[in-house]
């Protein structure tokens, strides 16, 4: 368990008595605000062959993950980068050296691999399924290491599961993580941690990192409940996924106060990374591009 000190914060109506991790204090100040802003590769799915819509046939300005580096750099101004294992091509040696070599050739930064891609239940009962969980997570995180990856978002477990499994699954993988210098950050991701008290109960039993998703508890709770929970993992977080879901036909986000969410995580006193992202259930046929500037732009006008 994490060696946390108290802290008191309030942030819309809320005063809630919570733990700091203490790598809050020990993230070194950025020379701007872009600094702490990454860029995914969720957010321009519609342009990878794997997350294509159905409703396209052709892709235009198709990407792939080794063009990511410096198509975020270039267009964007923005050196960390966030990669979805959806897009991944492989995970022979060939293919991740080539990766590697990309992102160090761009001068970008491998902030986090997001670990969707696989069925894992970290939470799971039966043992067999838990081991083998495991052991197909440890695949992506030595992956992650190879590339020079600062973390691996792992998702606790289903919402079915149990508690005291999905701690001793992530203690061990934590262990791991350590050797392969990784920090492991699990985000409100429709498992068992969407109730926060668990996410928080997980996070402190096994020594690893929330990175609370704007984006998650829409539309499962009212925006109330969203930002109560939003506080209490905020002070575990090692990394926020500022994510925006749906936009109208006038580029404004409809799905909840995106700017109030960034003014919660910065009055909480979060000093890492927002990593710009976008995901909704419903195909949206806009500019990308815009909205990816949009989120850059709201966050930017917030942090401080």
């Amino acid at each position: 368990m994490m060696d946390r000190k108290a802290f008191i914060f309030r942030t819309g109506g809320i005063v809630l008595s919570a733990w700091v991790s203490p790598t809050l204090g020990k993230i070194g100040l950025p020379t701007s605000k872009m600094d702490r802003i990454a860029l995914g590769t969720l957010l321009f799915r519609y342009r990878f062959q794997r997350t294509k819509p159905k409703q396209w046939d052709t892709i235009k300005d198709e990407l792939t993950l080794l063009d990511v580096p410096e198509h975020h750099r270039d267009k964007f101004g923005i050196r960390k980068i966030e990669f979805w294992n959806e897009h991944f091509e492989s995970l022979e040696p060939d293919y991740l050296a080539r990766l590697r070599d990309k992102i160090r050739s761009a001068k970008a930064e491998l902030l986090n691999i997001q670990i969707d891609r696989i069925s894992y239940n970290l939470a799971a009962t039966d043992e067999a399924e838990r081991r083998q969980s495991i052991t197909d997570v440890k695949k992506w995180m030595d992956a992650a290491s190879f590339l020079g990856s600062k973390c691996v978002r792992i998702n606790p477990g289903s919402p079915k599961g149990a508690v005291e499994k999905s701690i001793e699954s992530l203690t061990e993988l934590n262990r791991y993580a350590k050797r392969k210098k990784l920090a492991i950050i699990t985000a409100n991701h429709f498992g068992i941690e969407m109730d926060a008290d668990k996410h928080v109960q997980i996070v402190r039993g096994s020594g690893v990192y929330t990175e609370p998703d704007f984006g998650n508890y829409i539309p499962q709770y009212t925006e109330e409940v969203m930002m109560e929970s939003l506080s209490k993992i905020l002070p575990y977080a090692r990394v926020v996924s500022a994510k925006m879901v749906d936009f109208n036909d006038l580029m404004e986000h409809t799905s909840y106060d995106f700017d109030r969410c960034i003014q919660l995580a910065e009055n909480a006193g979060f000093k890492g990374t927002y990593v710009i992202a976008q995901w909704s259930g419903k195909f949206q046929d806009i500019d990308y591009d815009n909205v990816a500037r949009w989120g850059i732009e709201h966050v930017t006008n917030h942090i401080k």
